[in-house]
């Protein structure tokens, strides 16, 4: 693992990479509100010998938000880190949750291998009020008290961390009380699933640091209009919960729509965290096995 930045026409922009120094590499794009150290939870990615890098976006960790900035300049920031980097082929994309959407934005603007998408924002963002008003979502979305909130996420989920996932399941997905519980300890009692749960939560914190990237997300996502992602021609790997309660089931249906070498699967799993269970685990693998099959 190294962590390093580059000088570009958008600042000084932070990024941080796993694995070898090959010729295969995965640009991961964050979900919202987590940082590029969330490249960290995917160790099992550089164990199969890919070079996966994960750049900052702006609002988080000081790097400027501009007033002519639109979600599509994340793809440009992220070519031009790569760039830098010395990468100039082609790289497979993977993008997370709200990362998603600046996964697909750069596999339509620049020569991608593949693209892996995992409960992706495709489109218009609807946000879901029961979430937000939930006691979790009340928490992270609270301007104030980030630092505190902060260190009571990271003391919750090292201490307390079934009753931690049972919060983001509840927030996150329609598992009912005992799926959630029967989940959580799924997770906790398999050692590589409860560190990967770990290093998510620190990607979390500190708030304060991501607060403002993860809000301009969501504005501009709320306001997006028509997207069109025909142009897009690699091959796409789009996985969905039929239970998530944050990314509704349209935005899997724009991808179907407009994107015609697109693999589509729905699991259960975690709802918005397809990742997470045995479920998620048959994920990971697909995942795997996908970028493989489209590697050199």
């Amino acid at each position: 693992m190294s962590e390093n930045s580059v000088s570009t026409i958008y600042g000084n922009v932070g990024y941080m990479e796993i694995g070898p120094q090959n010729d295969e590499t995965i640009l991961l794009s964050t979900g919202g509100g987590a940082g590029y150290d969330a490249v960290q939870a995917f160790e099992w990615l550089a164990q199969e010998g890919f070079r996966v890098v994960a750049i900052n976006r702006p609002g988080y960790y000081n790097l400027p938000l501009e007033p002519n900035y639109t979600i599509e300049t994340h793809a440009d920031i992220y070519h031009e880190v790569l760039t830098t980097m010395g990468i100039s082929e082609k790289v497979h994309v993977f993008g997370v949750s709200m990362g998603g959407i600046s996964a697909l934005y750069y596999a339509n603007k620049y020569p991608t291998k593949s693209l892996v998408l995992w409960s992706a924002i495709t489109g218009k963002y609807k946000v879901n009020v029961s979430s937000t008003n939930s006691a979790l979502g009340k928490l992270v979305l609270s301007k104030k008290g980030k630092n505190l909130i902060s260190w009571l996420l990271l003391f919750s989920a090292k201490y307390f961390p079934k009753k931690t996932i049972q919060s983001f399941l509840k927030t996150e997905s329609s598992l009912n009380k005992k799926e959630r519980v029967s989940l959580s300890k799924e997770i906790v009692n398999d050692p590589k699933s409860k560190k990967e749960f770990i290093v998510f939560i620190k990607s979390l914190t500190p708030m304060s640091a991501l607060y403002p990237g993860m809000m301009d997300e969501m504005v501009k996502t709320t306001k997006l209009g028509d997207v069109n992602w025909s142009g897009i021609k690699c091959p796409v790997f789009a996985v969905y919960s039929k239970i998530d309660a944050d990314v509704s089931i349209d935005h899997s249906q724009r991808l179907a729509e407009q994107i015609s070498n697109i693999k589509l699967k729905y699991v259960k799993a975690g709802g918005h965290f397809v990742w997470w269970g045995k479920e998620g685990e048959e994920v990971k693998q697909g995942t795997i096995k996908f970028f493989s099959k489209h590697s050199s």
